[in-house]
C-alpha cells in the first residue's frame, strides 16, 4: 500500500507539515486539488519512498486544502 501522506509548506507562516490520508481516493483529490492550486513541488511517480512535497503561499491556501480533507475524512 502506498504511503498516503503528502509534506506542505505554508511560505506565509514558515511552517512545514505531514498531512495524511484516510485512503488513496482521499489522497489523489487532494493532490489534485494542490495541483490545480499550483502547489505541486514533488516528483510525479507512482512509487512513493517519501512524501510528495507541495508549496503553499499563504494561509489561506492551507486553510482550504484543510477543509478539503476534513470533508474527505468525514464520508
Amino acid at each position: 500500500m502506498p504511503r498516503l501522506e503528502m509534506d506542505v509548506y505554508t511560505a506565509s507562516a514558515g511552517v512545514q507539515m505531514t498531512i495524511w490520508w484516510p485512503s488513496e481516493e482521499a489522497y489523489q483529490k487532494g493532490k489534485e486539488f494542490l495541483t490545480r492550486m499550483g502547489a505541486n513541488c514533488g516528483p510525479p511517480g507512482q512509487v512513493r519512498k517519501r512524501p510528495e512535497f507541495f508549496y503553499l503561499q499563504n494561509e489561506e491556501q492551507l486553510h482550504a486544502l484543510l477543509e478539503l480533507r476534513k470533508s474527505v475524512r468525514n464520508r
